[in-house]
């Protein structure tokens, strides 16, 4: 029995090793992107990539696994002759991803995934990149791979075990269970994915520490040709239906702000929906804020997750009704960022977030849309109320750390008010320092806690010398109804309000326009001066080309096409109106068909 356990553990370890090899190789082949990263970061690759490397090593033992739970029955098995066929198929597995993800990464500075192997039905196409030396080294590399990884596999592998009784056999169920959580892994909330590696604002730091046998099998199955999804109209229908979405004219025909260069706290407040937080009795610090701000009364929520709206937010990229753009691996480099236009005008920027921010790839999506800090509940370890997410909204708020330098971009998202709607109780939860008067119906209490909690925070901010060239951003990353259906029940439900408040705001005023929170981004960084073209889906609201206000919501499979003549609920399936449609029409039903064509051509497009 111990042969066995030990079998196991010895090829655990080989593969670790493995692994381990393959991200030096990897940086010294890329050496020319490591300049300036100290031991430091060096070993940080090899320690923050060994989870994603046990994953790795979880999967692959598979077989290894298999084979040694029928040695206990047929303990005669050849294991080594019978294993050296798998490991056949293993090891160019392993050299092929690893070659070719280093090999590339030198011309391309990104990770090989999935989205890649489309070159490999036109080979001249991906050789292309490539040179006559590089595809020699390349070709040369890969052999010795096979031959050193084959080598390693049957060295750490006996050639048989000795007869025990099968009854031992039940000590697998423990190894099974191990691999399971290996696989997995681990117990948390979020399972296996690229994010595991991220831990530096050095790109080429975090795309070191990934496993890439994993890169490209996990994607996999997240990849699909978006851009052909829905071929509706011609090139010339098409721009006809759309010419007005999206104008490009971003400068704005009116000043919010008397700076230009404010420092921003951006608070994304988990489900915050416009009918939930416009009520006197959940969101009475909202409301007295709200009179002292900017608002947009008119702003819809793109999507209804919030791996969605995130994207929507920071990106300034339409949600998809059909996938999550953030659990796609390396699309936080492809789309545009908010956090990197304003790192390119001198901002420092940080993400916080009181939860697991490896859930749904958010560390990795975040860290390449160029936050420079990301951090999860780990940044919170001495919080003192928590939740069954993560630390309560309170010490968030609490916790915010002081901006490394000016000017800054903090952003935070909130959880409390998420279900199951856990929340301190006033004066009766130990640690908690928030006052507010608690509701019978749990879902309006959690709000009203987190709407408690923002108006300690803003009353605290006021009252410091840096209020003057601060600009408070409040927004929701989806709406929650406030009678429990779902939302794609309700359009109203997707409606949520965005507050700008602090000392760079000239006045308080309402704004009225039908937008999304995709504009969001646009029309903030227009006010800074920084207008970007690259953020082609989103709207600069305050601008005069703003002539065809409209606002869209991706729910699962379907969309929500919102303007003055009525609402569209196109199902993406069906591939027509449902019989929620509000004031059907044929116009509309033909820009939604259309924006849904533009923006998957688009997005299936980034490179």
């Amino acid at each position: 029995m111990a042969k066995r356990l030990l079998f196991l553990l010895r090829l655990y370890v080989t593969l670790l090793l493995l692994f381990v090899t393959q991200k030096l190789v990897f940086m010294l082949f890329n050496l020319p992107y490591a300049e300036g990263t100290t031991a430091g970061g060096w070993l940080g690759v090899l320690l923050h990539g060994l989870r994603l490397d046990s994953v790795t090593a979880c999967y692959l033992m598979v077989v290894p696994v298999l084979v040694v739970t029928l040695s206990f029955f047929l303990y005669k098995i050849p294991v080594k002759r019978v294993l050296t066929f798998y490991y056949a198929l293993a090891a160019p597995l392993m050299a092929v991803a690893f070659a070719a993800d280093m090999v590339l990464y030198r011309f391309w500075g990104a990770k090989m995934d999935a989205a890649d192997l489309i070159y490999a039905a036109n080979p001249a196409d991906m050789l292309a990149s490539l040179t006559l030396p590089a595809i020699i080294i390349g070709a040369l590399l890969l052999g010795l791979l096979v031959f050193h990884y084959l080598r390693r596999l049957r060295h750490a592998t006996p050639q048989g075990f000795d007869k025990v009784h099968p009854a031992s056999s039940l000590v697998m169920l423990v190894v099974l269970v191990l691999q399971f959580v290996g696989i997995r892994g681990g117990v948390s909330d979020s399972t296996a994915n690229v994010s595991y590696a991220y831990f530096s604002s050095t790109p080429f730091l975090n795309h070191s520490a990934i496993n890439p046998l994993f890169n490209v099998t996990h994607s996999l199955f997240k990849t699909e040709d978006l851009a052909a999804q829905f071929p509706f109209y011609d090139s010339e229908r098409l721009a006809d239906l759309t010419a007005d979405a999206y104008p490009v004219d971003g400068t704005p025909a009116d000043t919010l702000l008397t700076v230009t260069r404010p420092d921003i706290l951006l608070v994304i407040w988990e489900g915050a929906g416009s009918e939930m937080m416009l009520n006197d009795s959940v969101g009475p610090n909202f409301l007295r804020w709200k009179d002292r701000g900017v608002f947009f009364s008119q702003c819809y929520a793109n999507s209804f997750r919030t791996d969605r709206g995130l994207v929507s937010i920071v990106n300034g990229w339409p949600s998809l009704p059909t996938t999550s753009l953030m659990k796609k691996a390396d699309m936080g480099r492809r789309l545009p960022s908010m956090a990197r236009a304003l790192q390119r005008a001198g901002y420092a920027t940080a993400f916080l977030y009181g939860g697991d921010i490896d859930f749904t790839n958010m560390r990795g999506h975040l860290s390449e849309s160029g936050f420079e800090q990301v951090a999860g509940q780990e940044y919170f370890s001495a919080a003192r109320v928590r939740s069954n997410w993560g630390v309560a909204d309170e010490e968030l708020f609490r916790l915010l750390p002081t901006a490394p330098r000016h000017p800054s971009l903090t952003a935070l998202l909130t959880l409390s008010s998420h279900e199951p709607w856990d929340v301190p109780e006033p004066g009766k939860t130990r640690g908690s320092r928030i006052k507010y008067n608690p509701l019978q119906d749990a879902r309006r209490n959690a709000f009203a806690y987190t709407d408690a909690c923002l108006g300690t925070l803003l009353d605290s901010l006021s009252r410091t010398p840096s209020w003057d060239s601060l600009l408070v951003v409040v927004v929701a990353d989806h709406g929650v109804p406030v009678d429990g259906l779902q939302p794609d029940g309700k359009h109203l439900a997707t409606r949520i309000p965005i507050l700008w408040v602090g000392g760079a705001v000239k006045q308080p005023r309402t704004i009225d326009l039908l937008m999304n929170q995709s504009d969001l981004a646009t029309t903030l960084l227009a006010q800074l001066g920084l207008a970007d073209s690259s953020f082609r889906f989103s709207r600069n609201v305050l601008a005069p080309s703003y002539r065809r206000p409209f606002a869209v919501n991706a729910y699962k499979n379907g969309l929500y096409y919102i303007d003055t003549t009525g609402v569209t609920d196109y199902d993406c399936i069906s591939r027509s109106e449902t019989d929620a449609t509000y004031l059907s029409d044929t116009l509309r039903l033909q820009r939604t068909q259309a924006l849904l064509q533009l923006w998957y051509t688009a997005t299936g497009r980034l490179r």
